[in-house]
């Protein structure tokens, strides 16, 4: 299934304070630093499972797989952190690498998520593949 991310799927992942440091810390524009963060981070993990070629894409671009929160909410946690100079606990860092491993596996396809189905049950179109040789483009380069 296919899902919208939310405030409330980061805030899982960093505490409530961080997350409102980060929107004090927001555009002079007035537009919320937050869903700005969620736009780019749903459009970054978007980006890898477009490289696959073996997943039908949800045609409106808000949605990734259920099973890609997770991973894409550490992704964003550690970019929010960087923005208010908050140092990566090991933790953290670990969860932001396991997260871009698995992005760089899903946009080699050796890792191929599930396709975008209207009703939302599972796709056929989805499987297990090789790892072609080259390497995509690392996410801190996509989103800096």
């Amino acid at each position: 299934m296919w899902v919208e991310v939310t405030e409330s799927d980061l805030a899982s992942t960093i505490a409530q304070s961080e997350i409102d440091a980060y929107r004090a810390d927001g555009p002079l524009d007035g537009s919320d630093p937050v869903v700005q963060l969620l736009k780019r981070t749903v459009a970054t993990v978007r980006g890898f499972i477009s490289c696959n070629g073996g997943v039908r894409m949800e045609p409106f671009g808000s949605m990734i797989p259920e099973g890609l929160v997770l991973p894409a909410m550490d992704y964003a946690a550690a970019k929010l952190l960087k923005r208010i100079n908050v140092p990566l606990s090991e933790d953290r860092r670990e969860a932001l690498r396991k997260a871009e491993e698995l992005f760089d596996k899903i946009a080699t396809s050796a890792i191929t998520p599930e396709s975008w189905t209207p009703d939302g049950a599972a796709d056929s179109l989805s499987r297990p593949a090789t790892a072609p040789s080259f390497a995509p483009p690392s996410p801190e380069r996509l989103l800096d």
